[in-house]
């Protein structure tokens, strides 16, 4: 008897998942005390020039986001012409964004005088760009292949190499070029892997008309949503940093940094495995619902239990780890926390319609948001400073979750309810008690209270999950179970 195709597939989703999960905890992990290490030594506006550089790193890029990487993933049948013609077109809008911004960075440098590294770190951070663009390709076609263990290893390696080039650098001395040479150290290691020990295709240079049509017809819609997810993403660094300077974006880019760790744990391995997925249920209504459902319910639960700690530990977590001198971006670290809970929910539903062709209303979201983000931004900005721009992006990304999710009910099938009631539930008890607890918490030690509230945290929270979705639970253990035995899932 022949495998059964669906189980195979289900197979190789849930080991994706588990080799994506593993690789996540170790470069999490590294990443966590690179980070923390580097923020103890670095001062607040070596973090400031990197980040705006950075921003304007990642608007340079748009121009060469038309899409395509998505679309190749999606399109069902790939030879080697369509992967010649994928490879010229994205090499050729590579090359033409960096020479752009190439172009403009003298620009740039005159409007920011009071960052006279600016341009230097841009001309840096267009080299390794140029290196990162060409490592996507073979990502891109071993996300296509499910070549989730290659992508795991690559991940790794490159967050050994950083953690160890980026601290050392910084204790030597280096400032704002530790954070470069950080980000270059791992997207060469990704290279040598990629390029050299994998290599799942050998370029060549190819074209062809109707295939380029094909890669545009269906990217420029997702090219359009994503010039809206940077303008969305990254236009509250821009104002912070041109209108309050770097010292302000230093302390906002951290707590975004430190507040973005939930999302890296659990949603960036489980989007990664799951786009993929996605895009070859996307005929079988069924099985999409399914495999939508349980990878929302995941990044749900786990969401709204990381943020908790965060949100409840904050002060004790900073002292611990930061330093007193980074206090002062507690409530700013508070707020990014919330918004790092919704945007993955809103990257996952995205991910859902583009790998089913519904690129469309992506865009239509991202026109919302950017109207009230951009204002709100200035205006809330002006009033309350970082912690104004910080609530302006939690406005946003709501805005972009509520109508996505209601869109979603077209293409798959699910309970609401039965995805968001409890988890929500259980947030308001678990806070409710941890803030009625505050004098016992103050009466303790640093460590302790810190440990303490996060136990505490974890054991109620996790109770009122078990207690009212018990069934639920077990019902979703038996069907890994199921995968991992080669049983049909569900």
């Amino acid at each position: 008897m022949s495998p059964d195709p669906n189980s195979q597939l289900a197979r190789r989703a849930f080991s994706g998942s588990m080799f994506s999960v593993a690789a996540s905890v170790v470069t999490i992990g590294l990443g966590f005390l690179r980070a923390t290490l580097m923020t103890r030594m670095l001062l607040e506006s070596d973090f400031g020039v990197a980040a705006l550089a950075l921003f304007y790193m990642n608007l340079a890029a748009q121009i060469r986001s038309i899409g395509i990487d998505q679309a190749l993933i999606h399109r069902k049948q790939t030879d080697d012409h369509v992967l010649a013609t994928y490879f010229t077109l994205r090499m050729a809008l590579v090359l033409g964004s960096l020479v752009i911004l190439a172009g403009a960075t003298p620009l740039l440098a005159r409007f920011y005088p009071d960052m006279p590294l600016l341009s230097a770190v841009l001309f840096v951070y267009i080299a390794i760009d140029l290196v990162k663009g060409f490592n996507k390709i073979q990502v891109t076609i071993l996300s296509k292949e499910m070549a989730f263990k290659h992508l795991a290893v690559a991940d790794i390696v490159s967050a050994v190499a950083m953690t160890i080039v980026g601290p050392v650098m910084a204790f030597q001395g280096w400032g704002v070029w530790s954070i470069v040479a950080e980000n270059a150290s791992g997207i060469l290691a990704r290279a040598l892997l990629v390029w050299l020990l994998y290599r799942p295709w050998r370029p060549r240079l190819g074209w062809d008309k109707e295939i380029v049509r094909w890669f545009w017809g269906y990217g420029r819609n997702i090219w359009v949503s994503t010039n809206f997810d940077v303008l969305l993403d990254r236009f509250d660094d821009f104002w912070v940093g041109t209108a309050m300077g770097s010292e302000s974006l230093g302390i906002y880019s951290r707590a975004y940094e430190f507040a973005g760790y939930p999302r890296r744990v659990i949603a960036v391995p489980i989007l990664s495995v799951f786009f993929p997925t996605f895009a070859r249920l996307q005929d079988d209504r069924t099985r999409l619902s399914r495999a939508f459902f349980r990878a929302m319910s995941l990044m749900v639960r786990a969401g709204c239990w990381f943020t908790l700690v965060f949100v409840l530990t904050a002060p004790e977590f900073i002292r611990i780890f930061l330093g007193e001198r980074w206090l002062v971006m507690q409530v700013t670290f508070q707020l990014m926390v919330v918004y790092t809970l919704f945007d993955p929910l809103l990257v996952g539903v995205e991910n859902l319609l583009m790998a089913t062709g519904h690129p469309r209303i992506i865009a239509r979201t991202r026109w919302l948001q950017a109207l009230v983000f951009i204002p709100a931004v200035i205006g809330l900005g002006a009033v309350a400073s970082i912690e104004g721009v910080a609530l302006a992006a939690d406005l946003m990304v709501l805005l972009g979750v509520v109508p996505l999710f209601v869109y979603s009910r077209r293409v798959v099938d699910y309970s609401a309810r039965r995805l968001w009631l409890w988890p929500l539930v259980g947030m308001a008890v678990t806070g409710g008690a941890t803030l009625a607890l505050g004098a016992v918490w103050a009466a303790w030690p640093v460590w302790l209270a810190f440990a303490g509230k996060g136990l505490f945290v974890t054991l109620l929270f996790g109770g009122i999950l078990w207690l009212m979705e018990r069934e639920q639970l077990r019902t979703g253990r038996d069907m890994i179970w199921g995968m991992v035995r080669g049983r049909r899932g569900g």
